[in-house]
């Protein structure tokens, strides 16, 4: 029987909402079978090394996993865990050449003159002094005041694609979530983005109370959330952008807020030792968190400051009175008194309230849950998270706390016996596909064909991959982008995805180099394409329909133990190079499946 990319769609990959849905309803359990698609776990820890704490498998990745001592699988995946860990013991010279060879286009018009260049990635590593430069050079076109931003994106999805260190940037890319910027926001943010980045670079496996206080004081999120213009008096009496998402989103969370709620005396005391604090915040720490911060602020040439982009404290901005932010009261009933003193400073008073939500308990399980979600389940079990809890708050002092933290997340029962319970959001599931088939990124060129115009590959791909929703630096909101299943299962995300993988493996997509028939060995049957390709994509075959339907598309009704025929009375179907574009689209409906979905 002849079976079409419209009958295997309609047969299968139509039911990966519904399959994701499920796969990821159960708590630490593999997803139920639904309808004409049975998925079984796979019971290989390389897979969930693969493709949980990776944004997918390659080639090298796989050879370099097998290559991981250990006398058990069990082993071996836990030495795997704790080398990805030290990342920096891992030699990742060709993602740092690919890098070093890169060539984005900018072309723009100004002032009569018409600029139209390729350049190499020039800003990654310049000192936040030089990018501020960006800002303040006077009549400097949009297109080069926002360049960093754009070279940022561009070493993203390298490093994604092609680093060694593949859980470091799954790290990285869970805290650029966790403390969202919009880098387009503002064109400040845009122009200094590379300092931003190395912020979240530099401490994603580090200590959170130091990325905390750092994050507070980039110009990235002083300008997203406001607090550069944070003063008492002068009639604003205090920003409270930024205060109100340090402890919605940064630190304690939404689950820890008491909202309509103004009796301090009556809030539960948790304790930690001899530490006590207030068990949850209200708005009035909101209030008093945003003057603790007055004049914390960054030098932008305004009112007396240098401007140079620093961090820079403006003391005659601070609001020097007493201040009461989570203290516990002395006894049921009775108001707390104030823990920030009078005439305490910019300078202490700010400090000590990053100190104080970075290691109150309910950061800590705020985050420990967050990071198991990301890691490995959207509903976690609480044993896991009571882990995590646990080792983040003996190591708030630890440099090293969240590599702690995130390593006996990883090497717990709970971790292990768990696949299936995430799903890959529209741009993990991209790099994913062009990491399985071994994809060469493009390099922009000036003109193609005499045509000036064209040859920016990289803003094609940046552009098409925003269809989808998921954004890179582009979530509207302070939120970050969602990290459940139920946002993403939805037909724009899924459709416009799956639309990529299709458009990404032809000339016209983007300009990248993926060549699934000349890695596919000569000579296979059938059956042994297919085999070949579901250890590439998924590094494990399964039991089910998903094989069966892949093997019956690329045979259309000859034999699967023979190589692919071309199909007689089928226009479209019958030559040798439509044989070939046979096993591109049998590639490419694989990475539609809920298999590939499922991490």
């Amino acid at each position: 029987m002849e079976i079409t990319r419209r009958n295997f769609l309609e047969g299968s990959v139509a039911l990966v909402a519904g399959v994701v849905t499920a796969g990821v309803a159960a708590t630490g359990t593999p997803p139920a079978p639904v309808a004409a698609c049975s998925y079984t776990q796979p019971a290989s820890l390389r897979t969930i090394a693969m493709r949980r704490l990776a944004f997918g498998p390659s080639p090298e990745l796989m050879a370099m996993y097998d290559a991981t001592p250990g006398a058990s699988d069990e082993e071996r995946f836990d030495n795997w865990v704790r080398q990805q860990l030290n990342y920096t013991a891992i030699d990742n010279t060709p993602c740092a050449n690919r890098i070093a060879s890169a060539q984005l286009k900018i072309r723009y018009t100004h002032n009569g003159q018409t600029i139209n260049e390729v350049r190499p990635l020039s800003w990654l590593s310049a000192s936040r002094e030089t990018l501020w430069q960006q800002r303040v050079i006077p009549d400097l076109p949009s297109a080069e005041r926002i360049r960093p931003y754009n070279e940022v994106r561009v070493a993203t999805w390298i490093r994604a694609v092609c680093s060694r260190r593949q859980l470091f940037e799954v790290m990285v890319d869970f805290w650029h979530n966790h403390f969202n910027v919009n880098a387009t926001a503002n064109q400040r943010i845009a122009a200094t983005w590379p300092d931003y980045d190395r912020i979240i670079r530099t401490h994603a496996l580090g200590n959170f109370h130091a990325m905390l206080t750092e994050v507070t004081k980039s110009v990235a999120m002083m300008y997203y959330l406001n607090n550069v213009s944070n003063k008492a008096g002068g009639g604003e009496g205090g920003n409270e952008n930024f205060a109100r998402e340090l402890f919605e989103l940064h630190t304690l969370g939404s689950d820890n807020y008491l909202k309509f709620y103004d009796q301090r005396g009556n809030i539960p005391v948790v304790e930690y030792g001899s530490e006590r604090y207030a068990a949850s915040y209200i708005d009035y720490d909101v209030y008093e968190a945003s003057r603790c911060l007055t004049g914390w602020t960054i030098a932008n040439g305004r009112d007396g400051r240098p401007n140079t982009g620093a961090f820079y404290l403006m003391d005659s901005w601070h609001d020097n009175y007493p201040k009461t932010v989570l203290a516990p009261p002395p006894l049921p009933g009775i108001e707390p008194a104030p823990n920030f003193p009078f005439n305490n400073g910019a300078e202490q008073d700010g400090t000590k309230l990053l100190r104080l939500v970075a290691y109150h308990p309910g950061t800590a399980r705020h985050l420990c849950t967050k990071l198991c979600r990301r890691l490995v389940a959207d509903n976690p079990p609480e044993s896991l998270i009571n882990t995590a809890y646990n080792v983040w708050m003996q190591h708030r002092e630890s440099p090293d706390q969240i590599r702690r933290v995130v390593e006996a997340i990883l090497l717990a029962p709970e971790a292990k016996s768990t696949f299936g319970a995430k799903i890959r959001r529209p741009l993990e599931a991209i790099w994913a596909f062009l990491r399985a088939t071994n994809a060469s990124l493009p390099n922009d060129v000036a003109e193609v064909n005499g045509d000036a115009t064209k040859g920016n590959y990289w803003e094609s791909l940046f552009w098409s991959v925003d269809q989808t929703g998921h954004r890179l630096f582009g979530w509207d909101t302070p939120t970050g982008h969602p990290d459940r299943a139920e946002y993403w299962a939805n037909t724009n995300a899924l459709l416009r995805t799956w639309n990529s993988f299709y458009t990404l493996a032809q000339s016209w997509g983007g300009n990248v180099g993926i060549d699934i028939v000349g890695q596919t060995p000569a000579g296979l049957s059938c059956v042994g394409i297919v085999d070949f390709w579901l250890q590439r994509m998924l590094t494990y075959t399964p039991t089910g329909d998903l094989r069966t339907l892949l093997i019956d598309f690329l045979a259309q009704g000859f034999d699967p133990n023979q190589p692919p025929q071309p199909l007689p009375g089928a226009p479209d179907w019958r030559s040798p190079e439509a044989v070939r574009d046979r096993i591109v689209a049998m590639v490419q409906l694989l990475a539609m499946s809920p298999e590939f979905w499922l991490r």
